[in-house]
């Protein structure tokens, strides 16, 4: 066992998604390979591992991701601290992500000023506060093509989406390195959308999380199915991050029900009982998305649940009014076995014809403390004035949150 074995064996991303069509998680684990001779010392390595992981090579300033071996599906993430003990990993994360559509108005009526590249500037120095950098891609990144989601139904009760590809850069120069694309847009534009996004992510050197109805894909509502995957991939892995799509959406739905929760005639999962098999069964960090608002965190046997991030950077036709514009730049900090150290939970508002901004009123920070607090009693994570998050019963510093006090007002 070479070095890099020796003090990490195979932390993972897997996702799940809750959708129409049968839901999905990642399934076949592929052993480390043998890294080749170096004549520095071996870096701190985090892996994400998926079926549908294409990796080339980026940098966010903290950390970089190389392949391993030729052809193979597991892709090292290497943080930028060659101390081998590597007593933590900072995971930055959000939600939902749609920078602007080409579709329907072609014209780019629905395209943010300056071509987008100014959207998530506010943003940016918060993200790159992570090793592993995560959003919910909410619509396809394509040039072209042509949609049937919306085809013979009511304006305004179905929507489809169209990212032209050239906005890739923008998730790349904000620091993603890990994008979900396990959400009901992802299709908008069929197969050829969803190939499109990973084309353009990959080439970028951004991960791609693809969990769609693939053949014999684990249905997300199977648990039994899904907690079998979860442990095998834990027994190769030392961190494994759960991220889903699922429960219903909108404002009357911010809260974590304790049944499975159904919206337009789908089953979008019982996310208590999903998210609780998954830590039992190993996954150490779950995150959330699709209801389009913020709900409740949750400790869980000292792990972190973070049950939906809500709409992060949603441009145009997506309704960012009231609680539906405020969000979160979660970040979490883990110890080596994935148990949630402590972290912050920087609030984030948006409205319509802009990009995400600190609030400095920090509007949703009240809202996710009384959210977890009523939610989940005991076991709800502590969320402090400036959005310090610790586990129950303990405080965290206030230099969990650097910068939060310089935000922008509405």
């Amino acid at each position: 066992m070479n070095e890099l074995q020796k003090h990490w064996r195979l932390p993972a991303v897997i996702a799940a998604m809750i959708l129409v069509a049968p839901c999905c998680i990642c399934s076949q684990a592929i052993p480390l390979q043998q890294s080749p001779p170096s004549e520095t010392p071996e870096p701190n390595v985090l892996s994400v591992l998926a079926p549908s992981l294409h990796l080339g090579s980026t940098d966010n300033g903290n950390s970089s991701f190389g392949s391993i071996g030729n052809g193979s599906n597991v892709f090292m993430f290497f943080t930028g601290n060659n101390d081998p003990a590597l007593d933590e990993v900072v995971v930055t994360a959000v939600g939902d992500v749609m920078l602007g559509s080409t579709f329907p108005d072609a014209g780019g009526g629905e395209l943010p000023p300056n071509d987008g590249a100014d959207l998530l500037k506010d943003v940016t120095p918060y993200l790159k506060e992570g090793d592993v950098v995560f959003g919910n891609l909410e619509g396809p990144l394509m040039d072209g093509g042509s949609s049937g989601k919306c085809r013979h139904k009511r304006p305004g009760s179905c929507y489809a989406f169209r990212v032209p590809t050239r906005y890739g850069a923008h998730l790349k120069a904000a620091g993603f390195n890990v994008m979900g694309l396990a959400n009901n847009h992802a299709l908008d534009f069929g197969q050829d959308g969803r190939a499109s996004s990973r084309k353009t992510l990959e080439t970028l050197g951004i991960a791609v999380i693809s969990f769609a109805t693939y053949p014999g894909a684990h249905n997300f509502l199977d648990l039994e199915d899904t907690v079998g995957v979860i442990r095998e991939t834990r027994a190769k892995a030392d961190i494994v991050i759960v991220s889903f799509h699922g429960g219903a959406e909108g404002v009357t739905h911010q809260h974590v029900p304790y049944s499975a929760e159904f919206f337009l005639g789908e089953n979008r999962g019982d996310l208590r009982r999903f998210a609780h098999a998954a830590i039992d069964a190993g996954a150490q960090l779950i995150l959330g998305s699709g209801p389009h608002v913020v709900r409740g965190m949750e400790i869980y046997h000292g792990k972190l649940i973070a049950y939906s991030l809500g709409n992060f950077a949603t441009y145009g036709a997506i309704n960012v009014s009231g609680v539906s514009g405020l969000s979160a730049v979660l970040k979490a900090r883990l110890a080596a076995d994935g148990s949630f150290l402590s972290g912050c939970a920087y609030p984030t508002w948006q409205e319509k014809g802009s990009g995400p901004k600190i609030d400095s009123e920090k509007r949703i920070l009240p809202i996710l403390r009384s959210l977890s607090e009523e939610d989940f009693k005991q076991d709800a994570v502590q969320v402090g004035p400036n959005g310090e998050l610790s586990l129950p019963g303990v405080q965290a510093g206030a230099s969990e949150c650097t910068g939060v006090q310089q935000g922008s007002t509405h």
